[in-house]
């Protein structure tokens, strides 16, 4: 009579839910583990395509680790809502009235990935152009709370610090509406607005743009 071999031991590990914006790179960034071995174990076929409430097993995680949100991943993401009424021109206005305190920088000694326009708590902060709500939360570090608006397939917004945000994600804005209010969150020695605009995900000086 055969001997029944004992089952195996269950893998030590933990389930990670995927919430809104994580990526699979950040996910097994945080757990320090393997992308490729991830993939595999859950049968992912595309580590770039996971879904929001998704279960992802990490192998060896003895308990579960918030993942943080970045920016770069969130303009990264796909462009199927709103996509049709994107445009490939780019005619901008200016966010809120104000001269700048802070200007784009980009070298050695400092960078600075916007302008900075300080103004009274509460000031309303208008869309500088057309387009989709990629992002409207606090969970990108720094920011505050802050808003990313799609332009084209080239061009992203970034509206930060607001004291309030008053549009949604997946939601269509036009030229001058009101999508929140400036404030103070995030990094922010003081009430002001810290506006970004983004070619191709790479911050790019946004006063030639404004009229």
């Amino acid at each position: 009579m055969a001997v029944e071999k004992p089952p195996l031991p269950e893998r030590e590990g933990v389930y990670h839910p995927v919430e809104r914006h994580q990526t699979l790179y950040r996910i097994c960034k945080t757990y320090e583990v393997d992308i490729n071995e991830v993939a595999s174990l859950n049968g992912i076929a595309d580590p770039g395509k996971i879904q929001v409430g998704q279960r992802i097993f990490i192998p060896g995680a003895k308990q579960l680790l918030e993942v943080g949100i970045y920016l770069d991943d969130v303009v990264r993401e796909s462009l199927d809502k709103g996509k049709e009424k994107l445009s490939n021109r780019l005619n901008l206005i200016w966010p809120i009235e104000g001269p700048c305190a802070e200007f784009f920088e980009e070298n050695e000694r400092r960078k600075h990935q916007g302008i900075d326009i300080p103004s009274q708590l509460g000031t309303p902060i208008k869309a500088s152009g057309p387009g989709v709500v990629l992002y409207s939360g606090n969970g990108i570090k720094g920011y505050g709370n802050v808003i990313i608006l799609r332009h084209s397939e080239e061009f992203v917004s970034i509206y930060a610090h607001n004291q309030v945000n008053l549009v949604g994600e997946g939601r269509w804005v036009e030229k001058g509406e009101v999508i929140g209010k400036v404030g103070q969150t995030g990094r922010a020695s003081g009430p002001h607005l810290h506006f970004e605009i983004r070619k191709n995900n790479k911050p790019i000086d946004p006063l030639p743009f404004l009229k």
